[in-house]
């Protein structure tokens, strides 16, 4: 066993993003099986339970409704629920923001995120799409499977048309399809950016929380030493992030969001996502060839109020309009920055991470 091997299986015992234990035979099996069940068609959106107030799910602390669904198809259903505050305007159309859970979560990542209570702030609707157990034994996006790296097929097309669902649902507030943008940590942070470069005619802008680059792996054992040593040349995977866009290649302003103190997804990860989406950003645009990783047009250095330094750098294009966000906090482990005890994988010390990405999303626009 090589050094690089070692390691690698060590991190396996800990980690807490992939899949599955270090026995991957049958994983391969079951994921076979899998995206074959994933490429079927949606047939409908049926409801599993009835509108609730959200704070009598124990989901978080909002005074919304919340709303439960399965997207059914010829092979079974995949289960996602809606969070709608309360007093939206009537007429008024509002933002939708999609969030994906990270590994060994559901959509009790409302809870430790803070994305309902925002919403309440700020008037959006939340779509939170949830990982089943038969796609993945512990509730990981699959996003080192080459089969839910691209467009029309496994879990990106199955998120998308949720998230076509939710906005071509009757009744309710009426949600701006300029204004739909797409979130997670983890697993899901990697998914998010999948959804980006596949489906940038659905997704406004894109956020990702201690994750990957596009297509960092696609393999278990490739992942592995990804979330550990880093992804392939993230100047070739912007290039490949940009040809899966085909002809409807536009920016993706990206905000980015990495821990120096993660040893689940290492801190080189941060930085290549940064750089990824940096070349795609340059070739999808056709005239930000200025955009450098080591000159950003802003930057600046601040504390949290719950202690933790923090660093942001800003990219943005002729018009001064953001094009990629990193916020980098040293002291962070594998966490959402900024969010509740209450919830898994968060860490109330930082910055607060949901305030920010929807904050850079309200100044993109598909």
């Amino acid at each position: 066993m090589s050094a690089l091997s070692a390691r690698t299986l060590g991190a396996v015992a800990t980690a807490a993003f992939v899949i599955t234990s270090v026995a991957t035979a049958g994983i391969a099996g079951s994921a076979t099986a899998a995206s074959q069940s994933r490429t079927m068609t949606v047939a409908v959106a049926e409801p599993i339970s009835a509108v609730v107030p959200a704070s009598t799910r124990g989901i978080e602390a909002g005074v919304g409704t919340w709303q439960h669904f399965a997207k059914v198809n010829h092979a079974g259903s995949r289960s996602y629920y809606v969070y709608t505050p309360p007093g939206l305007a009537p007429g008024a159309t509002v933002p939708l923001v999609v969030v994906l859970h990270g590994c060994r979560q559901s959509a009790s990542l409302a809870l430790g995120s803070g994305v309902n209570a925002l919403a309440d702030r700020k008037g959006f609707v939340v779509v939170y799409p949830e990982q089943s157990i038969s796609d993945n034994p512990r509730r990981c996006w699959n996003w080192f499977d080459v089969r839910d790296q691209v467009r029309g097929f496994g879990e990106p097309a199955e998120i998308a048309a949720i998230t076509e669902q939710v906005l071509s649902r009757p009744g309710g507030p009426k949600l701006d399809r300029s204004r739909v943008y797409i979130m997670g940590m983890s697993a899901g942070g990697a998914m998010a950016g999948i959804l980006a470069a596949t489906y940038p005619d659905l997704y406004a802008a894109v956020g990702i929380h201690s994750a990957l680059e596009y297509a960092a792996a696609q393999s278990v054992v490739a992942a592995y030493v990804a979330m550990r040593y880093g992804g392939p040349d993230p100047h070739l995977q912007g290039l490949l992030a940009y040809s899966v866009m085909g002809l409807r290649v536009r920016v993706v302003p990206a905000i980015v969001f990495q821990g120096g103190a993660d040893q689940t997804v290492w801190p080189v990860n941060g930085d290549q996502v940064v750089r990824q989406w940096l070349v795609t950003s340059r070739l999808a645009s056709g005239d930000l060839a200025g955009l450098s990783f080591a000159r950003p047009q802003a930057r600046f250095e601040a504390r949290a109020p719950g202690g933790l330094a923090y660093s942001v750098r800003t990219w943005k294009d002729k018009a001064a309009r953001p094009v990629v966000q990193y916020w980098t906090v040293p002291g962070l482990a594998h966490a959402w920055s900024g969010g509740a005890f209450a919830g898994s994988f968060t860490d109330p010390r930082g910055p607060n991470a949901t305030e920010a990405m929807y904050d850079f999303f309200l100044q993109s626009t598909r």
